[in-house]
């Protein structure tokens, strides 16, 4: 691609089509993008986003009424409401709704999309007004209609919709009033118009739509099971509707390009893969906060092996220090010479007679694991440094950083902890002895706790494969990614 081409957008249009301008809070838009170009590129998706702003400035005007109604709740940061005083806007709720996937895009391309959005019902419709703490309060809602294209500036359009609080239906229902005549005994029917508001959807269920501490919007998945509130931090299990106390953080020290340097001098690790950060291109760079489960356990492990029969156990020990992503290059390097001397002494020794030896030895790790079920491939192993946590806090994660809740329960993490720690003492037990006969680890796990981890996402191209490297937002330390196998 020609130098000039990635700061220009592409010579393409898009445009919005909605039937009208004016709905109410949880009715569902739909409309039709219309996409037209006069160049060749590649694009990597269409997408729809329905977009609430909030926007407070200083007032000072007279309030008619002393409490706060739909129209006029509050759903930014509680402590930045209190004391801010200058004009500050937040973001209230952000959607998307994805229309194609990558596609080419040729001179002459004319193609409409399709759409349906639904406005959240429990956030606040298009205002402009004086709230009770004397704050101007501007309200927005808008469409706005995406052509994202990597390595280049997006194509995009957008328009301002209107949005208002449903009226209460009236409902006319027929009740049948017996009237019964005692001298003829018979009967009249009458009808009698009742008014009600109309049931709400979904009644059967209860769904958490909004903090129980700030008001402020939540909008879990599926796959949620613990969300945490981002104007406040408040998070609650969604099963049991209890809060969860034991929430840490750490905090982001890298800027986007220092993430990209990192993930640059990673591609050219190897000795066939030189120059690959010079002829890739950077794709995406994006700031993800990745939640993480993380207990401190103690194992004790016994077992009972044949030793003497060979270099079988120092091969384990070999193969072992290579693999042990927990273990520091020191510890790896000191394992590698231990397997070498007692590989040694095997080779001088080869007429000893193999026995059978009955061992133990105890551990202690910090174990934390991914709480999500849709795994990242690109994480290998995520060390949590703990002399970095602290107390989480929602005003210290960036407002363009992408922010994961979590998809099982502490009871679930537990159960994968124990298997994976299972797994690796009996690792450490094959590397003591040629052949391993019993293993049995006794594993205590302890309280368990959740943080959130800065982790970016570096996506680059080259000779048209895609691939995505890991780093970690707190420490600068690569977790994982994808390279070629070569470059020439």
């Amino acid at each position: 691609m020609p130098l000039f081409k990635a700061f220009k957008a592409p010579s393409a249009s898009i445009s919005i089509t909605i039937n009208k301008s004016n709905f109410d809070v949880g009715e569902t838009v739909e409309g039709t993008v219309s996409i037209s170009s006069k160049e060749d590129f590649e694009a990597d998706e269409v997408r729809v986003e329905l977009l609430g702003w909030e926007k407070l400035k200083p007032g000072g005007g007279i309030i008619k009424d002393n409490q706060e109604n739909s129209e006029t709740r509050m759903y930014s940061h509680p402590s930045q409401n209190s004391k801010s005083r200058a004009t500050t806007k937040y973001p209230m709720y952000r959607g998307k709704r994805q229309l194609i996937q990558k596609t080419q895009i040729f001179p002459g391309y004319s193609q409409q999309f399709p759409f349906k959005i639904t406005i959240p019902r429990n956030l606040g419709p298009t205002f402009q007004g004086m709230r009770k703490d004397r704050r101007w309060l501007q309200r927005t809602w808008t469409l706005k209609a995406v052509l994202a294209v990597g390595g280049r500036p997006d194509v995009d359009t957008q328009r301002e919709i209107y949005t208002s609080i449903p009226s209460p239906v009236t409902v006319v229902a027929t009740t049948t009033v017996a009237a019964v005549e005692t001298s003829s005994r018979t009967m009249s029917q009458t009808t009698q118009p009742l008014t009600a508001c109309a049931p709400p959807e979904n009644q059967q269920r209860e769904i958490i739509t909004s903090c129980s501490r700030c008001g402020g919007p939540i909008s879990p998945s599926q796959e949620d099971l613990i969300v945490t509130c981002r104007y406040c931090g408040f998070t609650i299990s969604l099963g049991t509707r209890e809060e969860l106390r034991n929430h840490s953080m750490l905090e982001n020290s890298l800027r986007t390009q220092q993430a990209v340097e990192a993930a640059q001098k990673f591609m050219d690790k190897g000795i066939f893969r030189s120059g690959v950060a010079q002829d890739s291109q950077i794709t995406q760079v994006k700031l993800k906060y990745l939640p993480f489960w993380a207990f401190s356990v103690s194992t004790h492990t016994s077992y009972s092996g044949m030793t003497g029969a060979g270099l079988a156990g120092e091969f384990n020990q070999v193969q072992n220090a290579f693999s042990d992503k927990r273990a520091s290059r020191l510890s790896k390097f000191g394992s590698l010479l231990k397997a070498g001397a007692s590989a040694y002494m095997e080779s001088q020794n080869r007429n000893r007679n193999p026995r059978t030896v009955s061992l133990s030895f105890s551990s202690h790790y910090t174990w934390p694991i991914l709480a999500r079920h849709s795994m990242i491939r690109e994480i290998n192993y995520y060390d949590v440094p703990a002399v970095r946590k602290i107390p989480f806090d929602t005003g210290r994660i960036p407002s363009d950083a992408e922010f994961l809740n979590t998809e099982y329960q502490k009871e679930e993490g537990m159960q994968k902890v124990k298997a994976e720690v299972e797994a690796r003492e009996r690792d450490i037990a094959c590397g003591k002895v040629d052949t391993l006969q019993s293993c049995s680890t006794n594993v205590i796990i302890g309280e368990g706790e959740l943080i959130h981890a800065p982790v970016w996402f570096v996506h680059y191209c080259l000779k048209g494969e895609n691939y995505t490297i890991l780093v970690d937002g707190s420490e600068g330390k690569i977790l994982g990614g994808g390279k070629p196998l070569f470059h020439v």
